[in-house]
């Protein structure tokens, strides 16, 4: 298919070449044609388009970076253009090396440049055109370099035959084979280190074969890590790439600690302390950069190496070496905590993680402003793996170990949701103050005093009415248009500011902030109250009947009563 398209481009080009040629025949040797114009009187110079270079910018691929000619290898499909200099000079733009590998050149013939780099097959040309030509230079430019064909094995789920563009690296050329198994040009690579989600392959120890009889090797882990370019070298035409599968018992090595991202992978023979380091990332700025330490498995047990820097390079790591960087003096230095709303200076400030207590950022923070609510501040815990809470709250191990029926274990999922890591604090109360602990990454909230009580509940015109301290419950109530005729009077609460603990009136005095609820009176459920109301009207026609019927049985008795005395009359 390439080969055919490649032949139809190149008669395409020859047909443009040629038809300025014919045009001017036809005009009597005039010298301009469609594409070149002598503009030597007006421009001092000459116009050129080149119908070529159109017609391959149209279909243009991506390439990284030029085509070394000092190291490409010329090959059947290469569309190359060629300038020679001598008693005649010729230039000759697309042509096509052929299935042969040769190139059919005007006045000199046929010259064969498969397997040669560009320098050699310039210097092969400049021979074969000596003795038509006594050509001096040759120049070889390639304007369309062909696809490169290779292969890939071992225990990838698509293996066999590929292509892919010139300079193509080594992550390219295998996506497809461990990912889809497309053989397709036209679709292009989204991202090429997907496959490295796939831990079951060597991706460390690629092999590869070329056709010359030598060997190279990729190693993917550490171009992706480093960006190290030489560990993901360009395929070469013919190329046999070898991807062997991992397994659980495959050595690895890892890095973990003060470096910036911990990570383990497939270990390699000449691993490191430097290389596995790189891999991490390098150290943190809170890290001891002048040791390493090597945990490693021996006879006996664990046991701890200690490697000063002078020696990183030349270390030698065994397989399952555990590489740790550890923190330096530093580490606990980086620790802040944020301080936000009514205080007089809001901002991130520098804590000792697990030390600084709630009442020195308060003080650091400058204190509370005059507008501060100090009874609703809370306090939110930044959590998170590496500064974990102590005794943080859990819901799911408490489940594991309770007694708990289903509602009781849904109410410990309503606490998580609520709770959120909030502490409810109340900065007036040093005590409490000083006995709580500020870690990493907290963040502390003070609202402001708007000096208003929220009224709401079954009151005809609940809202914010304006703090009193001489106002009773009742007198917000009346502000807030009475008692809706719902209300159950008996049930009236206070929820103070901040933390929303409920207390009956009485039990707390009111303070700006807080809120004034009013319950209604409980609701049956509709059935049960249809039903009162059935038995009810049934109990009244009972009665009714009941004294109907008595009314009936005296009436008959006084008539039975007046019938006899009638008779005795008589």
């Amino acid at each position: 298919m390439f080969k055919h398209r490649f032949y139809t481009q190149f008669l395409g080009v020859l047909f443009f070449l040629l038809i300025p040629s014919l045009l001017s025949a036809q005009r009597n040797g005039q010298n301009e044609d469609a594409f070149n114009f002598d503009l030597t009187k007006a421009l001092q110079g000459i116009y050129f388009q080149d119908p070529l270079g159109a017609q391959l910018a149209s279909r243009i691929k991506p390439l990284e970076g030029i085509i070394d000619r000092e190291s490409y290898v010329l090959g059947s499909n290469d569309l190359i253009s060629i300038e020679i200099e001598g008693t005649q000079k010729i230039m000759v733009r697309g042509v096509l090396v052929n299935s042969q590998g040769d190139v059919i050149l005007p006045s000199i013939g046929a010259v064969s440049v498969a397997s040669l780099t560009i320098p050699e097959a310039e210097e092969k040309i400049k021979t074969a055109g000596e003795s038509a030509i006594s050509s001096t230079s040759v120049r070889i430019s390639i304007d369309s370099p062909r696809p490169i064909i290779f292969h890939v094995t071992g225990g990838v789920p698509y293996p066999g035959k590929y292509l892919t563009l010139p300079q193509s690296r080594i992550d390219q050329a295998i996506f497809s084979s461990l990912t889809s198994g497309s053989r397709d040009l036209s679709n292009s690579i989204p991202n090429s280190s997907d496959f490295l989600k796939n831990g079951n392959y060597s991706f460390r120890s690629i092999q590869i074969f070329h056709n010359d009889g030598t060997k190279s090797e990729a190693d993917l882990i550490e171009y992706f890590r480093t960006g190290d370019l030489s560990s993901n070298p360009f395929v070469k035409d013919g190329d046999l790439i070898s991807v062997t599968p991992t397994n659980r018992e495959t050595p690895k090595v890892s890095i973990s600690g003060a470096v910036k991202a911990d990570f383990e992978f497939e270990y390699k023979k000449g691993d490191t302390p430097a290389l596995i380091l790189e891999l991490g990332g390098g150290f943190e700025e809170v890290a001891d950069t002048s040791k390493l330490y090597i945990y490693r498995r021996g006879v006996t047990g664990i046991e701890q190496i200690v490697v000063e820097s002078d020696n990183w390079d030349s270390f030698q790591l065994l397989p399952n070496d555990r590489v740790i960087a550890p923190f330096g003096d530093e580490f606990d230095k980086s620790a802040s905590a944020w301080v936000y709303g009514e205080v007089n200076i809001p901002g991130n400030f520098p804590i000792e993680s697990g030390t600084t207590t709630a009442l020195e950022l308060l003080q650091t923070a400058g204190g509370l402003s005059p507008d501060a609510l100090p009874a609703a501040a809370y306090l939110v815990r930044s959590g998170g793996r590496k500064n974990e809470i102590p005794n943080q709250f859990n819901a799911d191990l408490m489940k594991r170990t309770s007694d708990q029926y289903l509602q009781g274990l849904e109410y410990l999922d309503a606490e998580t949701k609520l709770s959120q890591n909030q502490v409810f604090i109340d900065l007036t109360d040093n005590s409490q103050l000083q006995g709580l602990r500020i870690f990493d990454g907290d963040r502390l909230y003070i609202p402001k005093d708007d000096q208003t009580i929220f009224v709401f509940g079954q009151v005809n015109n609940p809202g914010y009415f304006g703090y009193s301290g001489t106002k009773t419950v009742n007198e917000y109530i009346t502000q807030a248009g009475g008692f809706a005729l719902s209300a159950d009077k008996e049930r009236i609460f206070i929820l103070k500011a901040g933390n929303a603990t409920w207390f009956k009136v009485g039990e707390t005095e009111l303070s700006s902030g807080d809120k004034i609820f009013v319950d209604r009176q409980p609701v049956e459920e509709l059935n049960a109250r249809r039903a009162y109301e059935i038995q009810k009207a049934q109990l009244k026609n009972q009665r009714t009947q009941l004294i109907m019927t008595g009314l009936t049985t005296i009436t008959g008795l006084i008539t039975t009563y007046l019938a006899i005395e009638n008779f005795r009359r008589n």
